[in-house]
Order: C-alpha cells, then structure tokens, then sequence
C-alpha cells in the first residue's frame, strides 16, 4: 500500500482547512514552521493576504516561530 503525502500538493478547500491544523500541530510540537512547509501546504490559489496575516499572528500567539519568513 502506497503512504499517503503528509500534505496535499493541490488541496480542495476542505483539504486546505486541514493542512492549516496540521501544520498548527507540527508547530506546536516542534515550535516552529519553516515558510517552505507553510506555503507547501497552503497553496496561495487558498490562502490570500488576510489570510496569511492571521495565520502568522495564530502562530505568534500560539508561540510558533515561523523560520525563513521573506523580509
């Protein structure tokens, strides 16, 4: 039996949904998310401006730190 991806490469909506809790678990655990895992799994076609902005500030209060973010 093949294994399944961790993330969905092209995800349908409810797919992105669960890819943002999974990454918010893998922070948790780890305390941090690199940008390359955040937007590998959540496609910009999903995830708008607003979107990352709120996702960043979850991070930030959920004490995730996001590694490699762009300047």
């Amino acid at each position: 039996m093949a294994k399944q991806p961790e993330f969905e490469t092209n995800p349908q909506k409810t797919a992105y949904h669960d890819n943002k809790r999974e990454l918010l678990k893998r922070g948790r655990e780890k305390g941090h998310l690199t940008w390359k895992e955040i937007t590998d799994a959540l496609p910009q076609e999903y995830f708008n401006d607003v979107e990352m902005e709120v996702f960043l500030f979850t991070c930030k209060n959920m004490g995730i730190e996001v590694k490699g973010m762009p300047q």
